[in-house]
C-alpha cells in the first residue's frame, strides 16, 4: 500500500528524535501484524499534554484504535502490567490489543474524545457530572485496594515502587527548580532543603496505603455511554490513598467549587468506611498533607512543562494552581516545623499576577 493511501499528510510533522514516517510504518505493520490486513489511515493525536508520549488515532473497517509510541519501556511495562491487572478485575481501561516486539509500540482501545473535564467545562456541576466524579470515585476504591493486592509493585512500578521520601523530594526539588528558581524569588538553600527533609519525611506517617494511581484527575478520566475509564495511570505505585482523592478535587483547571469539593471528600470518606476503620481527626490530617504536596508537586510539572517547554493548557492552570495554594494557605494549618517554606510560599502566591497568560 502506498504511504500517502493511509496517511494524512496535512497532519505531517517531524518528531525531533525519530523521523515521523518511521512511526506511521511501524503503526502499519504491528496494525497488520494484528490484524493481517493495513489500516485505512492513521493521524497523529494532539501533544499539548505532559506526556512525552505519542499517541495516534488508526481507522479501518470503520473502526478506530490508538496506536502509542513511547521510548521509556520501563514505563511502558508498568502500563502493559497494570492495565492486565486492571482488566481482570472489571475495571474500565482501555482493552490492550497489540504490543510491538520493541515494546515501544503498542495498540489499545480507543476510548474517544471526550474527558471527564471537557464535561465539567460544559455543564458546570450539575447532577450529571457529580454522578460521574462519585463513579470515578467507586472505581478509584477498587483500583486502589485491588491494585494493592495484585500488582507486582516491585518489578513493575517506575521509576519508583513506592511513593517514599525520595519520591517526595524529587517532586520538592522539581518544584524548587522549575517553579521557584523561575518565579525570580530569592532564597536559602539550605533553609529550604531542610524544610524539604521535614515535609518529606510526613509521606511515611499516612495511614491508608494502596495502590496509588500519581495523577487521579478528570483529564485522565474518558466519559464514555456515561461511564467513566481511566487512562494514564502507568506512573501508580505503592502510596498513600487520599494522595488520588487530593488529585482529583484539587485538579487546578477544573476550579471544583468549595462545596463540591466537601461533598466528594466526604462521599469518599463515606466508602471508605465500608472497607476501613476511619478516624475523622486522622483523615483530616492525612488529606491536608497530601493536598499540600499535591499542589506542590502540581506547580513544578506546570512550571516545567508551561513556563519552560511552552505548553498552553500549563502555562493556563498556573494562575488557577497559585489560587489553590493561596487558599490552602489560608484555610489550612499545618503542624509542620517549615516556617522557611511556608513564609517562601507566601511570597510567592503574592506574585500570581506575574504568571497571567500574555
Amino acid at each position: 500500500m502506498a504511504p500517502n493511501h493511509w496517511f494524512d499528510w496535512g497532519f505531517f510533522y517531524i518528531c525531533e528524535k525519530v523521523p515521523f514516517m518511521e512511526h506511521l510504518l511501524e503503526l502499519e505493520k504491528i496494525y497488520s501484524i494484528w490484524k493481517n490486513c493495513p489500516p485505512d489511515s492513521i493521524k497523529p493525536l494532539d501533544r499539548s499534554s505532559a506526556s512525552p508520549r505519542l499517541y495516534f488515532r488508526i481507522y479501518a473497517d470503520n473502526q478506530t484504535y490508538i496506536g502509542a509510541y513511547n521510548t521509556d519501556l520501563k514505563e511502558n511495562r508498568a502500563f502493559f502490567h497494570y492495565t492486565n491487572i486492571f482488566e481482570k478485575a472489571g475495571i474500565n481501561v482501555p482493552k490492550l490489543y497489540f504490543v510491538s516486539d520493541n515494546e515501544a509500540y503498542y495498540l489499545i482501545e480507543d476510548l474517544g474524545n471526550k474527558n471527564l473535564l471537557d464535561v465539567l467545562k460544559k455543564e458546570g456541576e450539575s447532577d450529571f457530572v457529580k454522578q460521574l466524579y462519585k463513579k470515578a470515585i467507586n472505581n478509584l476504591l477498587k483500583m486502589q485496594l485491588f491494585g494493592k493486592n495484585k500488582i507486582d509493585f516491585k518489578h513493575f512500578s517506575y521509576p519508583r515502587a513506592e511513593f517514599d521520601t525520595q519520591s517526595v523530594l524529587w517532586d520538592l526539588n522539581y518544584f524548587k527548580y522549575y517553579f521557584l528558581k523561575v518565579s525570580g524569588l530569592t532564597f536559602d538553600e539550605q533553609l529550604l532543603e531542610n524544610d524539604f527533609q521535614l515535609l518529606a519525611k510526613e509521606i511515611e506517617k499516612q495511614h491508608w496505603i494502596a495502590f496509588m494511581f500519581r495523577d487521579f484527575q478528570a483529564r485522565n478520566i474518558q466519559v464514555v455511554e456515561d461511564d467513566v475509564w481511566f487512562i494514564d495511570y502507568q506512573g501508580g505505585r505503592k502510596g498513600p490513598m487520599l494522595y488520588d482523592l487530593v488529585s482529583l478535587l484539587y485538579q487546578a483547571s477544573a476550579q471544583l467549587s468549595t462545596e463540591f469539593r466537601h461533598e466528594l471528600k466526604a462521599y469518599y470518606e463515606q466508602e471508605m468506611r465500608k472497607i476501613f476503620s476511619v478516624d475523622d481527626r486522622i483523615f483530616k490530617q492525612d488529606f491536608d498533607i497530601m493536598v499540600f504536596i499535591r499542589i506542590i508537586q502540581t506547580l513544578g510539572a506546570y512550571g516545567f512543562r508551561g513556563l519552560i517547554e511552552k505548553k498552553p493548557y500549563f502555562i493556563n492552570s498556573i494562575p488557577l494552581a497559585l489560587g489553590n495554594l493561596d487558599d490552602f494557605l489560608q484555610t489550612q494549618h499545618l503542624k509542620l516545623e517549615i516556617p522557611y517554606f511556608i513564609n517562601l510560599l507566601n511570597q510567592l502566591v503574592k506574585l500570581k499576577s506575574n504568571f497571567a497568560p500574555k
